[in-house]
């Protein structure tokens, strides 16, 4: 197995743009790391860069503490799962497990050995003498990654691999590539733009926006404490809650006005995440509410609710229930904001939101008496669990 280690790696196109800017990252040995951003993020760049089949433009490329600039794909020892099988049709499923052995000139003793190996630990013993087009996708997934299995190389790379599946069975392959990863142990750099799968498969997550590292991190870290609006506005499903406040108070005793009357008190939790906003008194910063940290008001203390907010969607979803209301919150319009969203038409609707004085928040509950469209509800929130951001630079306030 190797590590896979990028130092300030650049790509530039011969049309001079720039896809990957000082690309800094080192993934460990047995180590899975999945690459995750909006579309044209330079995520898959990143890792085609890594396989061999981009050019680097400067900087390093380590595999197993080798330089492999200069290598081949074949040179550098690496396994890549594609998004589109690639699949011969007229071969069985064992023959493309192990048509790269065969074409290694392998011992054929071997080959059977290592394809009735991968196909034990990928369940596909059953299929091994099938066609690929009897195969459902799920089983031609498994197939492909067999091929990476059987080659024993120091990584795989995997570029999109589930982005073919259908839901349930996308839920289902995320488990199982996680845990066959885990057994075998090797190094895995993962691209996906499905934040969900980024987030329940990896060791750790790293975060691109427009070919920059934003931040790598594990998981809940992430989630936890983003480390500028991007990634707050990015990692979450549903998306975090962002909008512009004033902070007012005092810097031992700061609050907030999310601009329509109503303070609220920031809690020592959030000071102690976020000291940097004792140090924002008058000024307006961008505040960032899970939507899980929302309480309903008879849970709410003094101080932290806001009355009077019109339910515009709830969404029934079995174990939790999601409440969309109006709020006179202006939302945070940056071009931070509007990668994160990396949907023209929603960042309109929040162009639109500020036109109008004010956005729609999403509220998570558990399942109960949902209220009704039209009604106005009175919500609480935990203080202890904002966010703080600069507006301008888009920093976390730490």
């Amino acid at each position: 197995m190797g590590s896979i280690e990028l130092q300030n790696i650049d790509k530039v196109y011969p049309d001079g743009y720039q896809a990957i800017t000082d690309l800094n990252l080192s993934i460990d040995d047995g180590e899975f790391v999945i690459l995750v951003g909006p579309s044209g993020c330079g995520k898959s760049t990143a890792l085609r860069m890594v396989a061999g089949l981009e050019d680097i433009t400067d900087g390093k490329l380590l595999i197993g503490g080798q330089v492999v600039n200069d290598l081949t794909p074949k040179e550098r020892d690496i396994a890549m799962v594609f998004q589109s099988y690639a699949l011969y049709p007229h071969m069985t499923v064992g023959e493309n497990m192990g048509f790269a052995l065969k074409l290694a000139k392998v011992d054929k003793a071997e080959i059977e050995e290592r394809v009735k190996n991968a196909a034990d630990i990928l369940g596909l013993e059953d299929l091994l003498h099938r066609k690929p087009k009897a195969l459902s996708g799920g089983q031609r997934q498994r197939v492909a990654m067999g091929r990476a299995i059987v080659r024993s190389p120091q990584a795989f790379l995997m570029d999109e691999p589930l982005s073919n599946l259908d839901a349930k069975l996308r839920v289902q392959m995320r488990a199982e590539i996680a845990a066959i990863q885990a057994d075998l142990g090797v190094t895995t750099l993962y691209v996906t733009h499905d934040q969900i799968e980024a987030m329940t498969m990896g060791d750790r997550v790293a975060v691109l926006k427009k070919g920059l590292l934003m931040q790598v991190d594990a998981p809940q870290k992430l989630y936890e404490r983003p480390d500028n609006l991007f990634v707050a506005g990015f990692i979450g499903s549903p998306a975090m809650n962002l909008g512009m406040a004033k902070v007012g108070g005092s810097a031992s005793e700061p609050t907030i006005d999310l601009g329509d009357g109503q303070t609220m008190r920031v809690a020592q939790g959030s000071l102690d995440e976020y000291p940097g906003v004792t140090q924002q008194i008058g000024s307006d910063v961008a505040v960032g509410m899970r939507p899980e940290h929302f309480l309903r008001a008879e849970e709410a203390g003094e101080g932290a609710t806001w009355t009077g907010r019109r339910v515009a969607l709830v969404e029934m979803l079995g174990a939790e229930m999601l409440v969309h209301f109006e709020t006179s919150v202006h939302p945070v319009l940056s071009e931070d904001m509007k990668e994160a969203v990396d949907d023209p038409d929603a960042y309109a609707e929040l162009e639109r939101a500020a036109r109008e004085g004010g956005q729609r928040f999403v509220a998570r509950f558990e399942p109960g008496s949902p209220p009704k469209l039209g009604d106005e509800m009175t919500v609480g929130f935990r203080t202890d669990r904002l966010h703080f951001f600069d507006p301008s630079t888009g920093q976390a306030l730490r």
